[in-house]
C-alpha cells in the first residue's frame, strides 16, 4: 500500500511539474505581462511557416520598442522596408524588417519607435524575415534613441546569418576580392574580403555613390539581408557608410617562430618571416623588437614607452645588412643556428637567408639580483636588461614580437607586423587612462586593426575611433603558449614551433585568410628546413 501511495505522489508531482513547462502569462490571473517584446525573442518564432502575431505567441506582449537604422534617402536599401533594431534582452543587438510601403521612407535614422505588431504576420519575403500587415497607424514616435552596431567578421555573418540580418553591422578592414580593375567602380554586386571570408557587397547602380572607386582598405557599415537563394547580401545605406581605413600593405610578414627550443633557449630562439617584396636591408633597414611582461619585469620597468621602453620589458636588434627576395623566407636568430635547439640534429643550411645576432647566455651585469647581460642594439628609452634565457617567455604573462621598418623605434612608431602570445599583465600591458596610453602599438594586419567604427550619437553617421594598442577594443587576439595533445599544458623544453599559416594577397596588399597558429613538434632527428618551409600550414603568398 505504501508503494502505491508513493507512486501516486510521484505521479502527482510529475503532473504539476509538467504543467509548469506549459506556463504562459494566462496562468497568472490578474498579472499584466510587459507588452514590449525584444527582437531577440521575436525572430525565433519563425520556423519556416508564416506566423500570425498574437499576444499568446508574443508571450503576452504586443509591441516593439526599437530604433530606426534604415535610411532610404541613399536609395540602396530594399524599398518599402522599415528596419529597426534593439538590444533589450541580454544586451544582444538584433534587428527586424517591417513592410510599410512608401511610408518606410518617412522615418529617419535614430528615430525611437513603439510599434504595435499584434496584427502583423512574421514571414520571409524575398528571403528577408519581415513583419507584414503593419501600417503607420501602428507606429508611435518616442523621440531619438541610441544606435548600436554589431562588429563582426564575414565568417561570423556566414555562420549565423539570422543573428545579424536586418541589424546594423560593420565589416572592418575589407577590400574587393578580386581587386577592381583601373576605372572600375563599386556599382553592382561585388565581393569584399575582410581576411575571414568573402561577402557580396551590393551597391545599386542608380545611387549617387555607385560610381565611386574602391578604397584600398575600408570599413563597410551596413545591413545584411538574406536572399531567396539562401545567400547573404550586405548593403550600405549611403556613401558615409564606406569609410577609408588606409592601407594594410606589409612588406615583411611574421610566418612562424621558435619560442621554446629543445634544450636551453638562450641563443637558439628564432623568428621566420616572409617577404612580399624585394628588400635590401642596407637601403631599407628594419628592426625586430621582443617584449616580456613577467611580473618581475612589470614591477622593474613600467611600460612608459611601449615597444621603445627597454629595461626588462623590450629588447631590440637592427637588421641592416643583406637582402631578401619577394616570396622568400627570412630568419632572424642567434648564434645557436639550430632548427630545434642545442640538442637538435640539424642546423640551418648555409643557403638559408639567416640574419644572426649574438645572445649572451651568461653575464655579470647584476641588476636587482639577476644576470642581465644582453643589451641588444640599444636605442630604447632604458638600457635593456633581459635575462639569459632568450627573448621569448615560455608561459605566464603576455610576450610578443614586432617588426619595424627602420631602426628608430619610439612610443608612437607603428610596427610592420606584430603578434602576441597570452594576455596576462592586465593594466601593466594596457592602460588607456595614462597619457600617453600605456601599451604596445599594433598595426593593420590580419589579427589587429588600428581603427574601428562607432556611431556618432548626434548625427548617427559612422565615426572613426582609434584603437592603437594591444588589448584595446577589438584588438584582443593572441596566441596561446604552444601546446599539443602530447604536451597539453604549456610545457617547457618540448621543442614546439609556432607555425603561423595564412594567405597574403600581394595584389590586394592584405591578408585574405588570417593566420592560424599550428603547433609543430620539431622532432630532434627529423626536423629540417623543409619542416618549416614546406609544411601544409605554412604562410602562402598569392597574386
Amino acid at each position: 500500500m505504501k508503494c502505491l501511495k508513493y507512486i501516486f505522489l510521484i505521479a502527482s508531482i510529475a503532473a504539476v511539474t509538467g504543467s509548469c513547462n506549459k506556463v504562459t502569462y494566462e496562468n497568472y490571473p490578474g498579472a499584466v505581462p510587459y507588452d514590449v517584446v525584444p527582437i531577440l525573442d521575436l525572430r525565433p518564432l519563425y520556423k519556416g511557416k508564416d506566423v500570425p502575431l498574437t499576444k499568446k505567441n508574443l508571450y503576452g506582449g504586443s509591441r516593439l520598442a526599437a530604433v530606426v537604422i534604415s535610411d532610404h534617402t541613399g536609395g540602396n536599401l530594399p524599398k518599402d522596408l522599415l528596419i529597426v533594431q534593439d538590444s533589450r534582452r541580454l544586451s544582444t543587438l538584433r534587428g527586424i524588417s517591417i513592410e510599410l510601403g512608401s511610408a518606410a521612407a518617412n522615418y529617419k535614422l535614430g528615430d525611437s519607435l513603439v510599434i504595435d505588431i499584434s496584427s502583423g504576420t512574421l514571414t520571409r519575403k524575398n528571403g528577408i524575415l519581415t513583419i507584414t500587415g503593419i501600417t503607420a497607424a501602428n507606429i508611435r514616435a518616442a523621440g531619438k534613441g541610441t544606435m548600436g552596431i554589431n562588429a563582426i567578421t564575414v565568417a561570423q555573418l556566414k555562420a549565423n546569418p539570422n543573428d545579424y540580418e536586418s541589424s546594423l553591422c560593420i565589416l572592418n578592414k575589407s577590400s574587393f576580392n578580386p581587386a577592381l580593375k583601373p576605372g572600375e567602380t563599386i556599382s553592382g554586386s561585388k565581393m569584399i574580403n575582410d581576411g575571414f571570408g568573402d561577402m557580396a557587397l551590393y551597391t545599386d547602380p542608380a545611387v549617387s555613390y555607385s560610381n565611386n572607386g574602391p578604397f584600398a582598405l575600408a570599413a563597410y557599415v551596413g545591413i545584411p539581408f538574406s536572399n531567396p537563394e539562401g545567400g547573404i547580401q550586405f548593403r550600405t545605406r549611403n556613401g558615409d557608410d564606406i569609410v577609408d581605413m588606409g592601407s594594410s600593405v606589409q612588406d615583411l610578414l611574421i610566418s612562424g617562430f621558435q619560442s621554446d627550443p629543445k634544450g636551453g633557449d638562450g641563443g637558439y630562439e628564432y623568428v621566420q618571416m616572409l617577404a612580399t617584396t624585394d628588400i635590401d636591408f642596407v637601403a631599407t633597414p628594419y628592426s625586430i623588437v621582443f617584449c616580456n611582461n613577467a611580473g618581475t619585469a612589470s614591477s622593474a620597468t613600467p611600460l612608459d614607452n611601449g615597444w621603445a621602453t627597454g629595461g626588462q620589458r623590450t629588447i631590440k636588434w637592427n637588421i641592416n645588412s643583406g637582402s631578401v627576395k619577394k616570396g622568400e623566407f627570412f630568419y632572424f636568430g642567434f648564434q645557436g643556428k639550430k632548427i630545434n635547439g642545442s640538442a637538435g640534429t640539424y642546423s640551418f643550411p648555409a643557403s638559408t637567408n639567416w640574419y644572426q645576432k649574438t645572445f649572451l647566455t651568461s653575464g655579470t651585469n647584476a641588476v636587482t639580483g639577476s644576470a642581465l647581460p644582453n643589451l641588444g642594439d640599444g636605442g630604447l628609452a632604458h638600457t635593456t636588461e633581459f635575462s639569459t634565457t632568450g627573448p621569448f617567455a615560455n608561459n605566464g604573462n603576455m610576450c610578443g614580437v614586432a617588426i619595424f621598418k627602420g631602426t628608430t623605434v619610439t612610443e608612437t612608431t607603428v610596427p610592420e607586423d606584430v603578434l602576441f602570445m597570452s594576455t596576462g599583465g592586465t593594466t601593466t600591458i594596457y592602460d588607456p587612462t595614462k597619457l600617453p596610453i600605456l601599451g604596445y602599438r599594433i598595426c593593420n594586419n590580419d589579427w589587429y586593426s588600428m581603427y574601428s567604427i562607432s556611431i556618432d550619437p548626434a548625427t548617427y553617421k559612422p565615426l572613426i575611433v582609434p584603437y592603437l594598442h594591444y588589448r584595446s577594443a577589438g584588438n584582443l587576439a593572441n596566441l596561446p603558449y604552444p601546446v599539443t595533445d602530447k604536451y597539453p599544458a604549456a610545457p617547457t623544453d618540448a621543442g614546439l614551433y609556432n607555425m603561423m599559416g595564412g594567405v597574403y594577397n600581394v595584389t590586394l596588399g592584405r591578408w585574405t585568410t588570417a593566420r592560424k597558429q599550428v603547433v609543430v613538434e620539431l622532432v630532434q632527428t627529423s626536423a629540417t628546413i623543409d619542416t618549416l618551409e614546406k609544411h601544409v600550414s605554412v604562410t602562402k603568398l598569392v597574386y
